[in-house]
């Protein structure tokens, strides 16, 4: 007779973030001072499943963790920015009142999401500027060892732009919304008022239909903010984040990347491959047919 526990699956722990960068949390960790960092960080589900208790009671640092792989952006010996991967060691804290536990993030990485914030800023701004395409900025402009497709990059910016426009495709369970950080802003930072009045341009070959058009803008607006933030870490994404958990959120930014709801960009010459191009002088003695090269889908 099978034993019945085998048939009870454990949850996966909910992934919250913290304030802190990787490299501090990692050194936080393997010195064992990461739990005196968690004072500020209380349960999500307060006060629904847990006493209400005033003020909430901090999480607990857990003696376990999990290992996930991450891409992340780190100099070469050029001084380049380039992706790499890395098997980063995310600590596990618990509820000490409902005994639920989470997945404690650093601010860097969100969660379900292969790549770190710097190498989803990275890509996203150089899109932003509008002079190169998908396939530019993914074959072109990032370097390492397994930079993002060009169909990932459009991922991102359909699914930040959505999550912008306070759309419910764009929205994942695990993020604050957009619309209430915006009205945080507003509040803390008075400049932020007129970020919706700040005329951003996006070029015509960058989009194929209205829906497109407004999740770049507001893709593009959502950059602005980090500008208007006046941080000094160069990368503002992830400032941002640590500023929202700062105000006493467990979830911070978080938005879904596999919708793509509107079509891609237009395609120009130098959008493919040299290897793929055809001279037209040479008359084909067949037609072409077959799925793309992987790699090159389209």
């Amino acid at each position: 007779m099978a034993c019945p526990l085998r048939a009870i699956k454990m949850e996966d722990p909910i992934p919250i973030t913290i304030a802190l960068l990787y490299d501090t949390y990692s050194s936080l960790f393997s010195q064992g001072l990461l739990a005196s960092y968690l004072c500020e960080t209380t349960c999500p589900k307060y006060p629904h499943d847990c006493s209400s208790q005033d003020p909430p009671t901090a999480l607990e640092l857990t003696n376990s963790t999990v290992d996930r792989t991450v891409f992340i952006l780190e100099k070469d010996d050029y001084g380049i920015d380039t992706v790499v991967e890395r098997k980063v060691k995310i600590a596990l804290v618990k509820c000490p009142i409902c005994k639920c536990r989470y997945r404690l993030l650093p601010a860097d990485i969100l969660p379900h999401k292969l790549y770190s914030l710097p190498v989803i800023e990275h890509a996203v701004s150089l899109y932003n500027r509008g002079d190169l395409s998908l396939r530019q900025v993914a074959w072109d402009q990032l370097y390492g060892e397994r930079t993002p497709e060009h169909t990932t990059l459009h991922g991102w910016t359909e699914g930040l732009g959505a999550y912008c426009l306070g759309r419910a495709v764009g929205e994942v369970a695990i993020a604050v919304p957009a619309t209430r950080i915006l009205a945080e802003l507003e509040i803390r930072f008075p400049q932020m008022k007129s970020l919706h009045s700040i005329p951003v341009w996006i070029n015509p070959q960058r989009y194929r239909s209205q829906a497109r058009l407004e999740r770049l803008e507001a893709c593009k607006r959502f950059e602005i903010i980090g500008t208007m933030l006046d941080v000094k870490n160069p990368w503002k994404f992830c400032e941002l984040n640590r500023l929202i958990v700062s105000w006493g959120n467990s979830f911070g930014l978080g938005f879904r990347t596999g919708i793509c709801c509107t079509p891609i960009e237009h395609i120009g010459s130098t959008d493919m491959r040299p290897w793929l191009q055809i001279s037209t002088k040479e008359p084909l003695s067949c037609p072409i047919h077959g799925r793309s090269p992987p790699g090159d889908s389209k």
